[in-house]
């Protein structure tokens, strides 16, 4: 409770983190868990086609192998691309009922410069001519990466089932297309997404060399916006199942908030859910870039092209397909997008609850909290400066661009003499910029009562606007701003290191998920994770919000590190405005001029004695 202070103030006696609020707050919200829990249901699936699948893999494997032969590495921009492509519209020509086969040449910008590559697309119309239902996209991507051979499964199972579905009745018209520049940003399936964006499109499904290695099938449903093609993707596992082809493990929980915290994927889907087309790519593969092998074998083709035939023939039977979303998968179960959300904001109700209690209390005691959102925003500063000059230099080639507008693939982001320079050029251009606001940062801090009372609410504050940015980013960072805001208890020094292993912990899991995605160890993915966010590639509000949420809890956890290195951590948690005494102890010098002029002109008005 409050009490009246020597000098006449109301003062807040009680600790800046009511434990017993907190508390009752956490109770609350796993009450509200699991209610929530209880509304996982079913993603759904599609019915089973009338016919068997037929797929001809001893065809399949003798066009992968003609592939194999012609362009045996197709790089985009390259002559083996070009061959490719050429080889693709040859194959198209014969391919029954179809229109004529049409190129989409394109400019894309990649870390190297501007290259041109194409897409290769033939459309079957329904039977009838004239259908009014929407039409399914069917895709392969054409390229591979740099050094890669392989990868012909992919536009031999694209070529064998457009010839089959030329030749059996069908509702819905299908969109057949071999994209290039996939492994620069999926710029083909973007490209084509964008300009087909007038012609409704029911779901659309990528072959990402599904027969490229033996064993179960991979089905990828992730976009590069934080939502996924759940129902396409029970659809998809559904009809591996009817096709007589394993399947892989479904991800758990935390990389599944990680793929939509962070996303990364190297996959053709994320381009069509970017455009609001459910869609799955079927791979032989984890998520994670093409490393090509030896020639698919037809049971591996068999198995791949049965599951795409069966899955496009139950496509064509449904009235429609749930749209891209921002769920979870737990279990055999989805928590849907709106409940997702809403148990995200469960998690951080007992930081929301501490943060409101705080501003209240600070605000009945008088205590401006401003002057500490001026201090972040300079301490900010010096961040976004060398995120500005980073991407400028990124520009320049010092490091490397986005592909597309997306994150390049790990190999185009090489840890190199250039790229060190420009990290330690970006790194200087932040040093210069908080010795400049450096002054300005200490001299706001000095009008704050209570630094830790606002990191609180400035950490409330942030955290709510990264929720409705990017809830799933949130999840990654709300151990952290759980960590900061019960350290302002902590009374011994094991308390503050357990706290601060948990802060990190979700971070370093983060690292490692990423490694898995692009095939480098943790410490590349780091540096990876690190350039692609300074170079642009994962837009402005995630970073910065997030450079908003270190930057507080480092200052709240270096108060408390101050503490613990004078001995007061034993003494008791922090208040919400400390005495005179525990703030002159916490900054190790005598209140700053301005401070003590403020006091002797209050205790002048007031009429109180002067020391």
């Amino acid at each position: 409770m409050g009490q009246r202070g020597s000098e006449g103030s109301w003062c807040d006696t009680s600790p800046v983190l009511n434990g017993r609020l907190y508390r009752l707050s956490w109770l609350v919200a796993l009450v509200a868990l699991l209610v929530a829990l209880l509304t996982l249901e079913s993603p759904g699936g599609a019915p089973e086609p009338p016919l068997p699948p037929a797929f001809d893999a001893i065809a399949a494997r003798g066009l992968a192998a003609d592939l194999n032969g012609v362009a045996p590495q197709r790089v985009p921009g390259t002559s083996g691309d070009q061959r490719a492509a050429d080889w693709m519209v040859t194959q198209f020509e014969g391919v029954p009922g179809a229109t004529a086969v049409r190129r989409q040449v394109f400019l894309v910008t990649t870390p190297g410069g501007r290259i041109t590559t194409q897409n290769v697309y033939v459309s079957l119309p329904a039977p009838s001519g004239i259908s009014s239902r929407h039409a399914l996209i069917i895709s392969a991507p054409r390229d591979t990466p740099p050094g890669v051979i392989g990868g012909e499964s992919g536009s031999a199972v694209l070529v064998q089932l457009a010839r089959a579905l030329g030749t059996v009745a069908r509702e819905r018209p299908v969109l057949v297309v071999s994209t290039g520049g996939s492994t620069i940003g999926n710029a083909g399936a973007r490209w084509f997404a964008e300009r087909f964006n007038r012609v409704p499109v029911e779901a659309a499904i990528s072959l990402d060399d599904p027969a490229g290695n033996p064993g179960a099938l991979h089905i990828w449903d992730d976009g590069r916006d934080g939502r996924r093609a759940l129902a396409l993707g029970a659809a998809a596992v559904q009809a591996a199942g009817r096709a007589g082809a394993s399947v892989a493990n479904a991800p758990g929980p935390f990389p599944q908030i990680a793929a939509m915290g962070v996303p990364q994927t190297s996959g053709d889907q994320a381009a069509y859910i970017a455009a609001g087309i459910p869609s799955v790519s079927l791979a032989s593969r984890p998520e994670r870039p093409a490393v090509g092998g030896n020639l698919a074998t037809e049971a591996a083709l068999g198995s791949s092209g049965r599951t795409a035939e069966t899955l496009l023939g139950a496509l064509d039977m449904v009235d429609s397909v749930s749209r891209p979303s921002a769920g979870l998968i737990i279990g055999d179960r989805e928590l849907r997008s709106v409940m997702s959300r809403i148990v995200i904001l469960l998690l951080a109700l007992p930081l929301f609850v501490g943060a409101l209690d705080l501003a209240v209390r600070l605000r009945r005691a008088g205590v401006r909290v401003l002057p500490f959102i001026a201090a972040l925003g300079w301490r900010l500063l010096p961040l976004v400066v060398g995120m500005l000059v980073a991407h400028l230099l990124a520009t320049a080639g010092m490091l490397a661009s986005a592909a597309g507008g997306w994150p390049p693939l790990a190999g185009s982001v090489p840890f190199d003499l250039p790229a060190v320079v420009a990290m330690l050029l970006a790194v200087g251009a932040g040093v210069l910029t908080w010795l400049a606001v450096r002054l300005r940062a200490i001299r706001r801090d000095a009008e704050v009562a209570s630094r830790a009372a606002a990191g609180v609410i400035a950490l409330g504050g942030v955290c709510l606007v990264l929720w409705i940015v990017s809830p799933f980013a949130l999840v990654i960072a709300l151990p952290a701003a759980h960590a900061a805001l019960v350290v302002t208890r902590a009374r011994r020094s094991w308390q503050v290191v357990a706290l601060a292993i948990i802060a990190m912990t979700p971070i370093v899991l983060l690292c490692v998920w990423l490694s898995g995605r692009i095939d480098r160890g943790f410490v590349g993915s780091v540096w990876y994770l690190i350039e692609t966010t300074l170079a642009g590639g994962r837009g402005v509000a995630g970073p910065v919000l997030a450079a908003a949420i270190l930057i507080i809890t480092w200052s709240l956890g270096g108060l408390v590190m101050r503490r613990v290195r004078r001995g007061l951590v034993a003494a008791g948690p922090y208040k919400p405005i400390p005495s005179e005494h525990e703030r002159q102890a916490r900054r190790g010098r005598r209140p700053l001029p301005s401070l003590g002029r403020r006091r002797d002109r209050r205790r002048e008005t007031t009429g109180g004695p002067t020391r």
